[in-house]
């Protein structure tokens, strides 16, 4: 992340999977890190429909991420 800082980085747009770990660890690194951050709920995947629909939950409540659709992800 700090070659991310360096480059004056302000927004992590996060994609990809596993929703309930690598997605929620990842944003919680940013959220640590003071980026803002989206996630794009229609561009991850789950394992476990519950825990990835869960991680969404706290990443919004807890880390202030924005869940957004990927076609709104660049707004």
């Amino acid at each position: 992340m700090s070659a991310l800082m360096a480059r004056a980085v302000r927004v992590v747009v996060l994609t990809g999977q596993v929703t309930e770990q690598c997605i929620l660890y990842t944003a919680l690194d940013a959220y640590i890190r003071h980026f803002d951050i989206r996630v794009v709920r229609d561009a991850v995947a789950h394992i476990d429909e519950e825990l990835g629909d869960a991680a969404l939950r706290m990443m919004e409540s807890n880390m202030r991420v924005d869940l957004v659709d990927a076609e709104d992800c660049l707004r």
